[in-house]
Order: C-alpha cells, then sequence, then structure tokens
C-alpha cells in the first residue's frame, strides 16, 4: 500500500509518495527527474518504507522563482522535517546525491547510498561556462525541453536555471571532501563508467574526472565504499537491481552499528 501527501515550502508545493513498511529509505532525484525514476529500484527492495517526492519545478511539483542548490536542500528539509523522519537511510541520484550529502552533513542518517553524483572532483567539469550556458539557449534544447515539460512526469525549470546549477554544482564538488570526512555513517557510492555520453574531448574530459574523483575518495576516506557500474548516467533506468542491493547491503551494515 502507498499514501501521497503534498508538503509545503514556503509558496512551493511538493508532491510525496510513501509506501511499505520498515526501516525508511528516503530517495531524492537527479535534476530533470521525478520520483518515477526509482520505480524500479523500489520494485526490488522489500522490508522498507520508501519515501519519494518531486523539488521544486519537477514532475508534480510546483513552479518556483528560484532553482538555486540551497532551494532544492529547503526543499528535502521540509519534506523530511514534515514527516518527522528520524535517522533515515539516504539514496541520491546526481543531484540528489549532493543533497543528501549535504543533509547528512547536518542531521543523523543511518546511511548513504549515492548514485552518479556528490563527486569529489580535483578539477571543474565545467570547461567552458559560456559554452554550456549557450547550449541550454540553443534552439534544440529549447525545444527536447518544452516536449518533456509535456510529459506527466516532465519538469518546467527554465534552461537557464539548470545551465546555472550545473554550474554551481561544479564549483560545490570541488569541495566535498572535508564534507565527507565529517559524516559518522557508513557511505556507498555507484558511478557509472561513462557518465558523460560522446567521444569527443568534453565527454573524456568529464569521465576522466569524474572516475579521478571517486578514487580520491575512495584513497581519503577508507570507510566510503567506491564502485563503479558499466553504463551512463542513467543508472537508476539501467541498474535497478545493483542499486537495490547496495542500499540493502548498506541497511544491514548500518542495522548492525546500532
Amino acid at each position: 500500500m502507498s499514501s501521497e501527501t503534498t508538503v509545503r515550502n514556503g509558496a512551493v508545493t511538493l508532491p510525496v509518495t510513501r509506501s511499505g513498511a520498515g526501516p525508511e529509505l528516503v530517495f531524492l532525484n537527479g535534476g530533470g527527474a521525478t520520483q518515477v525514476a526509482w520505480k524500479d529500484v523500489i520494485a526490488e527492495l522489500h522490508g522498507y518504507e520508501t519515501i519519494t517526492f518531486d523539488l521544486r519545478g519537477h514532475g508534480k511539483a510546483s513552479a518556483a522563482t528560484s532553482y538555486k542548490f540551497a532551494d532544492f536542500q529547503s526543499d528535502v528539509e521540509a519534506v523530511l522535517g514534515s514527516l518527522a523522519v528520524q535517522r533515515p537511510i539516504l539514496i541520491g541520484w546526481s543531484l540528489g546525491a549532493d543533497l543528501a550529502l549535504e543533509y547528512a552533513a547536518t542531521h543523523p542518517v543511518a546511511g548513504l547510498v549515492l548514485v552518479d553524483g556528490a563527486v569529489p572532483l580535483q578539477e571543474p567539469l565545467v570547461e567552458d561556462q559560456k559554452k554550456l550556458r549557450d547550449s541550454f539557449n540553443s534552439l534544440g534544447t529549447k525545444l527536447a525541453m518544452r516536449l518533456v515539460r509535456l510529459t506527466p512526469h516532465g519538469y518546467v525549470m527554465p534552461g537557464k536555471a539548470f545551465a546555472d546549477l550545473t554550474i554551481e554544482l561544479d564549483q560545490r564538488r570541488q569541495q566535498l571532501l572535508d564534507t565527507y570526512r565529517t559524516l559518522d555513517c557508513p557511505v556507498t557510492m555507484l558511478l557509472a563508467t561513462h557518465s558523460a555520453h560522446g567521444r569527443d574531448a568534453h565527454a573524456a574530459h568529464v569521465n576522466r574526472t569524474w572516475k579521478a574523483g571517486g578514487e580520491v575518495l575512495r584513497a581519503a576516506v577508507p570507510s566510503a565504499e567506491v564502485s563503479w557500474l558499466d553504463g551512463d548516467h542513467k543508472l537508476p533506468f539501467h541498474h535497478p537491481a545493483e542499486i537495490a542491493r547496495a542500499i540493502e547491503n548498506l541497511a544491514a551494515k548500518a542495522q548492525s552499528a546500532e
């Protein structure tokens, strides 16, 4: 059985879905994705209460006037505060991984499963900010984003906001190692072997830098389990069983530590 409710964060309304019973698992989405992205992963899990929700400007959540990282973080705070969730396991993908890490730095959590996000970068992924912004402003990208917005689980977050958030995340990820060192919960990180599409120089740079970041985390924080899954950034769609097993393994570790 599942229940649906809404949580308000100022002027923003966030739809929340709760299913099952047991230890609480909270799933945080990537930018441009909705809670539906976790459907196949959740189908692989049994004996847990799963909590999913849409961030501002995504899915059935209302639009907002600001889409900075701190705004999305406030959405997470609002939902978990409203539901009175205590010591959950957080599972975050892409942007959601960074949100999960930030939440864990200031709240008690039982553990983190970070999927292709929150990588401690040693150099920026975005080599040319103007080029990135221009790509989101191109006619092709604008048309593609309009088509996505017509789907039942699309988003209304504008292209400029996506570009700005990408740049902000890039900068934040270059400062993450200190955050990881403050955690007192188990951490599992699952990274894509080829997070960026294409065979051009930029894709090669992204994939090389991404992999190096995972290696840096494993060396700097030996307690963090870092592994790679063959594929691109869409790991929740392509590797739901592997992600579910990682969640179960971390949950068992967290329980034994209590």
